[in-house]
């Protein structure tokens, strides 16, 4: 009788539904936080370079505008009219009058305005460009003292920083004059701090410029010294931020050696925390709509699936269980029901070849062909189903694998047009069935294929290695927890030689003899599968031909095939 399993609780949902409807759920989850840690990580990411990349654009700036004040002041100094000018004010030939013209138009073209000072060889101020308040006695002790140390550097120019509680600090230039050997005095050129502000102020940052020994040139911003008035700058080296009124910097220092300088820069660098939270949400927001949406799709998805999946279990179990005959009936227009359509196929003709009773001696191809193909019980295909069912739930990509390459087998086998394959093409069937069988039995099961390439052309019978491989499964499994399985093909003096190697419990020696002995007759014996394919190689290879069994107790059994290929 058929029979038709009918869902008794049409809304209870299934353990396997709720299965796949977590699995799709945790994914979701697992998407939006992969999401959200890829924003955050790109936020910040773009910030700091962004950051490091004004840091270096704003000391190119700074280094730059240094160089151009630093170049103009030293080619005022050194010019030819200027020395000469400077030479005569020493001389007493005219009262500073060259001297002043040559500074007037100096300062209407440079890039910053200087005032200067004129000395003789004892240090007496001859000329300056200072108003009186300016020019206090404390300037013109620092002048004299400026004199000589310039003296000391022969014709080279001499660099200090003046500055006077309160004030802002001036970078001189000191340059000794000399006739022949002579020194005559020094003529000195001193930039304001305040004259390097409209220099910097067109960007958005902050500068600091000072000696090698930490005097303050210029400093765009009290608020970043320790003390309003000082005038010495040494930050923390292993600091990259500091901390103003709450404001964060990245602060950044370059040395230029030749001018014994070194040059900070500060940008404004505030948390990204905003930018962040704002992002965050919005992927949360998203991703709350995405599992809201995914959810139902799975749920819908779950249902089908599942009631496919039942359905075929449970017409499975019917074949298994209580009628082999039994027709199985599922209409779902989709990979389940041409499932469906290949077992009934494949029960059929178990059903058929199973009531054929064929004596040995008149084994040909095609009967020996119908005997293999018996071989794939329902029991391979009940597990491989109900390994389908739960795979869905665990790893719904393995199951969609699992089903396509176990449809694959079902066409192969089933298929009577063919008795005799290519190797390479048999092999992709041998893939899919023991790719099926790792699945099955996971880590426990391990299994290599080597076969040479100069060998894959060579026409074999359909399924030759299959009940090989199936026997070492079932046999190795029985005393041993994992078992490797080994599958080598050559070519070699015409002949193709196929193996099929476990490392199961293998046979003692008495009994390795006995199967060698039963592969050889032609009486029906326990081991029909292996004396199956002896015969059928003997048959149309050759005497020379056919199959050899080796084995050692407790390390292992070898099948080696060998076919004449000549």
């Amino acid at each position: 009788m058929r029979k038709k399993t009918e869902n008794t609780q049409p809304d209870k949902i299934g353990r396997f539904q709720r299965e796949l409807e977590k699995s799709v759920s945790r994914k979701i989850a697992i998407l939006v936080t992969i999401g959200g840690i890829f924003f955050c990580a790109a936020i910040l990411g773009i910030s700091e370079i962004n950051r490091q990349y004004n840091k270096e654009k704003y000391l190119d700036v700074i280094t730059k505008t240094f160089l151009e004040v630093e170049s103009s002041v030293t080619g005022f100094l050194e010019a030819q009219s200027s020395q000469e000018a400077f030479v005569d004010c020493i001389k007493e030939k005219n009262s500073g009058g060259d001297v002043r013209y040559l500074l007037s138009k100096y300062n209407v073209d440079a890039p910053v305005d200087i005032q200067i000072t004129i000395s003789n060889e004892y240090g007496k101020l001859l000329y300056h460009s200072f108003g009186k308040e300016s020019m206090n006695l404390h300037r013109m002790e620092f002048n004299r003292i400026i004199g000589e140390n310039a003296r000391k550097q022969n014709e080279e120019m001499y660099h200090a920083v003046y500055y006077f509680s309160g004030e802002t600090s001036d970078y001189v230039f000191a340059k000794p004059l000399f006739e022949g050997d002579t020194y005559l005095g020094t003529v000195s050129v001193y930039v304001n701090g305040e004259e390097w502000r409209p220099l910097l102020s067109q960007y958005q940052y902050d500068v600091i410029m000072t000696t090698r020994n930490g005097d303050i040139i210029y400093c765009s911003n009290h608020r970043f010294l320790p003390e309003r008035n000082a005038n010495k700058y040494r930050p923390d080296n292993d600091n990259h931020y500091i901390w103003v009124h709450e404001s964060r910097y990245l602060i950044d220092a370059r040395t230029l050696k030749e001018k014994n300088i070194i040059l900070y820069s500060f940008v404004y660098s505030p948390r990204d925390y905003r930018y962040v939270f704002i992002g965050l949400g919005t992927i949360i927001v998203l991703g709350t709509v995405w599992t809201i949406m995914f959810r139902r799709m799975s749920r819908d998805m779950a249902e089908k699936t599942a009631q496919s999946v039942s359905t075929l279990v449970d017409e499975m179990r019917i074949i298994r269980k209580e009628d082999t005959e039994h027709v199985i009936h599922i209409n779902t227009g989709d990979e389940f029901e041409e499932i469906g359509e290949q077992i009934n196929k494949m029960v059929r003709s178990i059903n058929e070849l199973n009531g054929k009773n064929i004596e040995l001696a008149t084994i040909n191809s095609r009967m020996e062909m119908q005997n293999l193909q018996a071989q794939m019980n329902p029991h391979f295909i009940y597990n491989t189903l109900d390994n389908i069912k739960y795979l869905i739930a665990a790893d719904p990509l393995k199951a969609a694998e699992m089903i396509e390459r176990f449809t694959h087998i079902l066409r192969y086998s089933i298929n009577n047009s063919k008795e005799n394959v290519t190797l390479e093409e048999d092999m992709r069937y041998i893939e899919d069935y023991v790719v099926i069988q790792k699945m099955r039995f996971t880590e426990r099961f391990v299994y290599e294929i080597k076969i040479s390439e100069d060998c894959l052309h060579y026409r074999i019978p359909k399924l030759l290695l299959q009940p090989l491989i199936e026997n070492s499964i079932k046999y190795g499994f029985k005393k041993k927890m994992n078992i490797t399985v080994e599958i080598n093909g050559w070519c070699e003096e015409g002949y193709l030689f196929l193996t099929v190697k476990d490392d199961g419990a293998g046979v003692p020696k008495a009994t390795l003899e006995t199967l060698r002995r039963m592969i050889q007759t032609e009486a029906d014996t326990p081991h029909n599968g292996l004396q199956s394919i002896n015969r059928r190689m003997i048959l149309r290879y050759g005497k020379e031909s056919g199959m050899r069994l080796d084995s050692i107790e407790g390390e292992g059994f070898q099948v080696t095939l060998k076919l004449w290929m000549g």
